[in-house]
């Protein structure tokens, strides 16, 4: 079949028909995916922001326009008075000033009034506040109901004198039937009062509450005067849940809250509690260092959580007491550091202190127990009990050259709360081995007094630096520097410590008498030192005892080591001091001595004695055995005139010779004695002088007070012993006695017993003299 061949036409198309061919879909690139969609759900979210912005601007705008135009006024003002009036918890007359509606950060619209005024219904102001703000809830406001959510106040001033007192005892809510805290009522009462705090802030009422430049003033009978607050703030985090924090000022000083807690919104439960306390010290804050006691910086943390079913509610607390100094009067300042761990446990019925460790200077004190109420017993006065153990103290007072004390201790007893008496029944310490200390003591509190102190302590077979360490401060104050400053080595083998004062007599002014502070000491071993430079006395044996200010130290035996290896026993010896509370202080030794004459020529050399030094000897050149008996002044302060102490000297010697000639004689194989005072020596002997056998008595003059020197001088001899001079061998035929006496700077003159009196010899030196009549012996 024929087909015709289709013939070609030509079309024409005109401008407005023609397309163009990138605006086909197969022209456009294709979007990743989703980006369309987001591109569409970012525009409306900008429409709906900008439409909500629209609103808060024009929500704003009425606000301003409401607040300063002073529409319905009147009602904000009644509801800014019964809002004042419900946060004061009791009657009281309000009186505000202007109200009107502002903007708030946390609601968005607050209700604003000025010049808040508090007066009772006796007309005795009470607060005044510059300002107080109200946050509002919008949606109730549209509709005419006025709802708070939050509160400020500022610039306001509280008198918390003049707020009526309920007049009875906060604690009595505590109690238990006996008037004792009861552990587990103070652990429900603070969860019940954190929930409280809880309820006032939860969601349908106020959730916030803010305080600037609030300050309260207290009565002029309370401690702290006035509490001035910068800034705090209690607010609400979550259903169940709030924390708070304060900035304030107690009387100047920095205190620092804060505070977080939750509980569980089913079961109301506290789950978590958790607060810190911090205060600082007060020249941190600005204030002039105090120049007596205070109190430095505290710490305190508190973390807990409420009990269900089997788990017990428990409180934790940790104090930290650091740079607090306690005034002790004239005994001077006592820095003191304070940590402390306490654990209340439901139905435990005791405080549990896992920690409670004080430090001093360098003593370190480191206990732990516990303290609760001690269960009721017929006839006993109700008490808390309390029982605190040391695995490792060290007590190291400052005065004592001892090195630090490492001691375990144990301290029980009870505190009476009618008769406000602390006792400690059971006081152990032992320091290792057989060494410890047993006693008691009690503190009577009074008003407006000081505390009457009862102490026992009883010491066996303790070191002397341990019981130094031990020896109370404020017992026998004088009496306990002596003993740290002069007595060192060996050990206490029995001692008693008492201390009885009345409440109300410490810092009377009066010094204790021998029937309040008294106690004793034996010893063995010991080093005592004296005074001067008078060698100590070592290994002795001995006993201190103090009464009152009166201070007896008794020496049985001991022994003086001189510097030059020589040694004197010593013996039955004491030191009496009276009156140590008043300077200048001055003991009364008195001892007796035994050694070689060397060693007890060099010990009566040393000062404040020093008797050798008018003899004209050294130690080294006497030779033989001494004893003899020495008293002396002894000054125990510094700042005393030695020259002006009293000192006795008083030597027994055999067969003493001395190692040169003593004017011009040689003496041999004396035996006597001689006694030694600030103003004369007196000299009594039998020796050879020269060999020749003679009694000698010598009175010699110390001072120059115009006495003349008084010497008597007998020597007896035979045919085999002879005189020393020719001249007088004729005048001893037969057995004779001649005594020869001598003022200072004449010559002698000697008096023959046998020969006939008017007779004539040459004395020494070539001169003559007659022979005079016997005479009694002069001294």
């Amino acid at each position: 079949m024929d087909q015709e061949e289709p013939q070609h036409e030509k079309i024409r198309f005109r401008r407005d028909e023609i397309t163009d061919l990138g605006a086909f879909p197969s022209a456009c690139k294709v979007p990743p995916l989703g980006r369309a969609r987001i591109g569409r759900g970012f525009r409306v979210l900008a429409r709906v922001v900008a439409s909500f912005c629209a609103l808060v601007l024009l929500a704003a705008g009425a606000v301003y326009v409401l607040g300063t135009s002073g529409i319905g006024t009147e009602r904000l003002r009644a509801e800014a008075e019964a809002a004042i009036e419900k946060m004061a918890g009791f009657d009281v007359d309000v009186a505000v000033g202007p109200a009107r509606l502002t903007l708030d950060g946390s609601s968005f619209i607050a209700l604003q009034v000025s010049d808040v005024s508090l007066k009772t219904a006796g007309g005795k102001p009470i607060a005044d506040a510059g300002r107080v703000r109200f946050g509002i809830r919008l949606i109730p406001l549209l509709s005419g109901e006025v709802r708070l959510t939050s509160a400020r106040i500022s610039d306001a001033h509280f008198m918390l004198a003049a707020m009526p007192s309920t007049g009875g005892d906060w604690t009595a809510s505590l109690r238990n039937a006996d008037g004792l805290i009861d552990s587990d009522k103070v652990v429900a009462a603070v969860f019940a009062n954190v929930s409280h705090a809880l309820d006032a802030v939860r969601e349908d009422s106020i959730r916030q509450v803010d305080l600037r430049n609030v300050e309260f003033v207290l009565s002029d009978t309370s401690p702290v005067k006035r509490v001035t607050v910068a800034d705090a703030t209690v607010l609400q985090t979550g259903p169940g849940s709030m924390q708070a924090s304060y900035d304030v000022a107690v009387d100047g000083r920095a205190l620092a809250i804060t505070a977080s807690t939750a509980r569980d919104t089913a079961t109301g439960r506290i789950t978590t509690l958790d607060a810190s306390v911090n205060l600082a010290d007060a020249s941190t804050a600005g204030a002039a260092a105090e120049t007596g006691g205070r109190l430095g910086t505290i710490a305190l943390k508190l973390t807990g959580s409420e009990g269900a079913g089997e788990t017990k509610s428990r409180l934790t607390a940790s104090l930290s007491l650091a740079g607090s100094v306690l005034d002790l009067g004239s005994r001077g300042l006592l820095p003191a550091d304070v940590e402390a761990d306490a654990t209340l446990l439901a139905g435990a019925n005791k405080i549990d202190v896992s920690r409670l460790l004080l430090k001093t200077g360098r003593s370190t004190f480191d206990f732990a127990g516990s303290i609760g109420p001690k269960p009721a017993a017929a006839g006993e006065e109700p008490s808390y009990r309390y029982d605190l153990t040391s695995d490792g103290s060290t007590l190291a007072p400052s005065e004592s050259p001892e090195p630090g004390l490492n001691f375990f201790a144990r301290i029980a007893g009870v505190y009476q709360t009618k008769s406000r008496k602390l006792v400690a029944e059971q006081i152990g310490i032992r320091s290792g081995g057989p060494s410890e200390v047993l006693g008691s003591a009690s503190i009577a509190f009074i008003d407006n007094g000081p505390p009457g102190i009862s102490l026992s302590l009883n010491v066996h077979d303790m070191p002397v630096s341990h019981v130094k360490q031990l020896w109370p401060w404020f017992s026998a104050r004088n009496a306990r520097l002596w003993v740290l400053d002069n007595l060192f080595g060996g050990r206490v083998v029995d001692a008693n410590l008492q201390f009885q004062v009345v409440p109300g007599r410490l810092g009377n002014g009066v010094p204790l008498s021998a029937d309040e502070v008294f106690g004793r000491f034996q010893i063995e071993g010991s080093r005592f030192d004296t005074a001067g430079r008078i060698p100590p006395i070592r290994d002795a044996v001995g006993e201190v005892s103090f009464h009152g200010n009166d201070v007896d130290i008794a020496l049985s035996s001991g022994s003086v080591y001189m510097a030059s290896g020589r040694t004197v026993a010593a013996s039955n010896g004491t030191l009496t001091v009276k009156q140590a509370n008043h300077a200048p202080v001055i003991g009364a030794l008195d001892i007796d001595v035994a050694g070689e004459a060397p060693a007890i020529a060099e010990l009566a050399s040393y000062e404040p004695i020093n008797a050798m030094r008018h003899v004209g000897l050294l130690p080294e050149d006497l030779s033989g055995t001494v004893t003899g008996h020495v008293k002396a002044d002894i000054p125990l302060t510094s700042g005393v005139d030695t020259s002006k102490l009293n000192w006795l000297v008083a030597l027994d010697y055999k067969d003493l010779s001395l190692a040169k000639p003593f004017e011009d004689q040689t003496v041999t194989e004396a035996d006597g004695s001689i006694t030694v005072e600030p103003d004369q020596a007196v000299i009594s002997a039998k020796a050879r002088l020269n060999g020749i056998p003679a009694e000698l008595d010598i009175v010699e003059p110390l001072v120059d007070d115009g006495r003349a020197a008084a010497r008597s001088r007998s020597c007896s001899t035979t045919r085999r012993a002879r005189p020393p001079c020719r001249a007088c061998r004729r005048c001893f035929r037969e057995p004779s006695r001649l005594r020869s006496t001598r003022a200072k700077a004449t010559n002698r003159t000697f008096r023959p017993t046998s020969p006939t009196p008017g007779s004539t010899f040459p004395g020494r030196g070539g001169a003559r003299a007659r022979a005079l009549p016997p005479r009694s012996r002069s001294r």
